[in-house]
């Protein structure tokens, strides 16, 4: 066990990229009290996109997953 090498991998995880960036605007609305963010984007559109897609993901990996 101890003499097994763990394989590292490159790159980044993008999941974790797209959910960090995600943290960090809802974060800065938050702290901002959403007073100095542009009238054409508003927040409550980004979090339903982001539900949507994630809807979408977890039915195509429920999909996909039944045909192996």
């Amino acid at each position: 066990m101890a003499d097994q090498e763990v394989e590292s991998r490159g790159g980044f995880d993008v999941v974790s990229l797209v959910f960090g960036l995600g943290a960090a605007l809802v974060s800065a609305f938050v702290l901002t009290g959403g007073n100095n963010w542009p009238d054409f984007f508003d927040l409550r559109w980004v979090i339903a996109g982001g539900a949507i897609v994630v809807g979408l993901a977890l039915l195509a990996g429920s999909v996909f997953r039944q045909r192996r």
